[in-house]
């Protein structure tokens, strides 16, 4: 196999692969993780050791040595015995044909970088994780189906680029310029990639209503509110009312400011804060958490840069995201032929329900070998 830097310069060279699957290659290439990443554990087999030749603490990855230089804190501690397990220990969070991927390895990757530490922190963001894992190992296996990665020898960067170019230009590489009204279309759909999109600031009064409460419950919420909307009209401030009646803890300390929002990315709030005027109160507002009373305290238009000047920049940003589809749909058939399995239910979510149902587990596929000597039984 490659040494870890030259698979990762391979990866980060190549047409359409994200950063976190170069992130992933790296993590791959390296054996004792330094930062610990909270995970459900089991028990399981015992297997082989690690290579002990190889270094024991990997050198820093140059997107946290870039946070550290930036005084921004990056998350380093000792692993634990829970969170770390001996290497001989490997618990199975997928299988990817003959393949597996194992906690420890889910670890190396996530732990390379302070944001996929973040994204971590939840069973969504594992999942995400996971899928790109899975589809890195499809993608490889895809290239050994070419004849694209020799077996008898380690690749060096050049060829290992070309190598996934190669798979790349035949099967998810093709791009067609979409039309001027598409791109304008994407424009004015993403603006916070092309300056700073309109924003409101919200000063915010909660009362929160359980989940699962009953009529009871809610009813006394709205009443909480709406005798304190009767005191904001007869003219109390409002900070003094959020700091003393919002549920909102960071409310609270804030006195009801929550500070600026883009309401395009909430619906919710989009239609909390339509037709208010700057200093306006709302009416009481049923929310997906109880009941709210807002103030409009400002309102800013977008600041985008023309859109003549990031044309070409809305040209790229569309092709890399068709091409990583493309890649990715080219991945799960790939997974239809050699079979994969999530083995934690709480991360099932990192194969797409889209295609969920027509992939099986490897044990499920039958192998061409074993295919022929069931046709030749008699």
């Amino acid at each position: 196999m490659m040494d870890r830097m030259t698979r990762v310069l391979a990866l980060t060279m190549a047409v359409a692969v994200p950063a976190t699957v170069a992130i992933y290659r790296e993590a791959r290439a390296t054996d004792t993780p330094t930062v610990s990443v909270t995970h459900e554990q089991s028990a399981a087999t015992p297997a082989a050791t690690p290579n002990a030749s190889k270094p024991a603490v990997p050198e820093q990855p140059k997107a946290a040595a870039e946070t550290a230089s930036s005084g921004q804190a990056v998350t380093q501690q000792p692993a634990s015995a829970i969170d770390a397990p001996p290497p001989e220990y490997k618990v199975v969070l997928a299988r990817v044909g003959k393949e597996t991927i194992t906690v420890p390895e889910f670890m190396k990757y996530v732990t390379q970088d302070t944001r996929l530490v973040q994204k971590s922190r939840n069973a969504g963001g594992r999942a995400e994780l996971l899928r790109e894992m899975i589809l890195d190992r499809l993608l490889e296996e895809a290239m050994r189906q070419e004849g694209l990665l020799p077996q008898d020898r380690t690749l060096d960067a050049k060829e290992y680029m070309q190598a996934y170019q190669k798979l790349a230009g035949k099967y998810f590489s093709k791009f067609e310029a979409p039309s001027e009204e598409a791109l304008y279309q994407y424009y004015e759909k993403n603006p916070e990639l092309y300056g700073i999109p309109p924003m409101v600031r919200i000063g915010q009064i909660q009362f929160q209503v359980p989940d699962k409460a009953d009529e009871k419950t809610k009813a006394v919420a709205k009443a909480k509110a709406e005798d304190a909307l009767k005191r904001l009209k007869a003219g109390e401030p409002f900070t003094a009312l959020a700091e003393a009646l919002t549920d909102n803890p960071q409310g609270r300390v804030a006195k009801g400011d929550l500070g600026f929002f883009q309401p395009d990315k909430d619906e919710w709030l989009r239609k909390a804060v339509e037709g208010l005027a700057v200093g306006q109160i709302s009416e009481v507002l049923e929310s997906p958490v109880g009941y709210e009373i807002l103030l409009l305290q400002d309102k800013r238009d977008a600041m985008l840069a023309p859109y003549r000047n990031v044309r070409d920049n809305i040209i790229a940003r569309m092709q890399q995201e068709a091409q990583a589809k493309a890649r990715e749909d080219y991945a799960w058939k790939i997974a239809k032929k050699i079979g994969v399995s999530v083995e934690k239910p709480e991360l099932k979510n990192a194969i797409p329900a889209s295609v969920a149902a027509d992939i099986k587990a490897p044990d499920e596929i039958k192998t061409p070998e074993a295919k022929n000597s069931a046709e030749t039984k008699p």
